[in-house]
């Protein structure tokens, strides 16, 4: 009976052990929480004196599964493109003059994303939304160029909240959408709107079905399937990866300056000095990491004396620790948020 109790407690607890190392090594949704919100139209615009026609969303977003991420939480907008068609005409007064109501708009999405990591405050991570959007309107068979909506905006809140960021964006572009439709100069005017859209197609690592072992120096390499084709090998660390290459004498040097790597058949990115793994969703790289290692000092309360706490001259412990995120790489760049 004893040996049954110790081998069903060792057995779980090696389990629970590859559990974590799996779900470190592995991104995949289905170890997060889908969440869907909604977007109701919340503009001036008389909605019943509006037609449908007069806006047009077209999604040319890499990977259109989620808008981003919340730690453990996903976000979904269902029928995003309805909703972002219903919002926009809530809040462009069509009707306004006659310039407005003959106007058909056309909004192309190029990049929504919410994220944890979008830009460094005092060596902090501040919250917020990417957003990218290109319009036209629409003329018979040509299109004219009215503006583009591509910024970042951080989050405000206390409390990290994507449920205001998405609506802002929508009343971000459509102020700009109105304008240009105001403006007398002349828009340049193209047949074909599919040229600023990426081509997903003509992405090598998008369509090589055989990812070729070796080192990504760059991420054009990444990109171009052509790895530096060296031996090499990785020591993992709890805090950091060793990424080990043969010099010419013939011993296994430590190199730093690489994008990442693919041992032929998996595909890793470089991060805060650790090797994370890719995982192909649709036409964009999704994974489970950290960008820094981070540090925390406290002060070793044990052998501390309350002179020593009130002057600040105790004995410190420093400790190390790495918070791991969902990802989603920017295929367009390489850079990840």
């Amino acid at each position: 009976m004893r040996f049954l109790f110790f081998y069903l407690l060792t057995s779980s607890a090696f389990l629970h052990s590859y559990a974590q190392n799996k779900n470190l090594n592995e991104f995949n949704f289905s170890k997060f929480h889908k969440k869907q919100f909604s977007i109701r139209a919340s503009g001036k615009a008389d909605f019943a004196m509006t037609t449908s026609d007069h806006i047009q969303i077209i999604d040319w977003r890499s990977d259109t599964t989620s808008i981003g991420f919340r730690t453990n939480d996903y976000f979904t907008i269902p029928d995003i493109r309805t909703a972002f068609k219903n919002q926009l005409l809530s809040l462009i007064d069509f009707n306004k003059d006659s310039n407005l109501k003959a106007s058909n708009v056309v909004v192309c999405l190029q990049k929504i994303w919410i994220t944890h990591h979008l830009t460094k405050v005092n060596n902090n991570w501040q919250a917020g939304i990417i957003w990218k959007v290109d319009c036209f309107k629409k003329v018979g068979d040509t299109f004219n160029y009215l503006c583009r909506l591509d910024t970042t905006i951080e989050n405000t809140n206390t409390r990290f909240s994507p449920y205001d960021l998405v609506p802002l964006c929508l009343q971000l572009s459509a102020e700009k959408i109105e304008s240009a439709l105001h403006r007398r100069d002349q828009s340049d005017q193209y047949a074909d709107i599919n040229q600023f859209k990426n081509h997903f197609n003509d992405i090598p690592i998008l369509q090589d079905v055989q990812k070729k072992k070796g080192l990504y120096l760059t991420y054009q390499q990444f990109l171009n399937n052509t790895p530096s084709a060296v031996d090499f090998k990785i020591e993992k660390e709890k805090f950091t990866d060793g990424l080990f290459v043969i010099n010419s004498s013939g011993t296994y040097e430590l190199i730093r300056n690489v994008w990442g790597y693919c041992d032929g058949q998996n595909m890793y990115i470089k991060s805060g000095e650790k090797y994370f793994q890719l995982c192909r969703v649709n036409n964009t790289f999704y994974f489970y990491g950290a960008k820094t290692i981070q540090k925390s000092v406290q002060n070793d309360l044990g052998t501390a004396s309350l002179l020593n706490l009130a002057t600040n001259s105790d004995r410190k412990i420093t400790k190390y620790y790495i918070t791991y995120y969902p990802f989603q790489l920017d295929i367009t760049d390489g850079n990840f948020y």
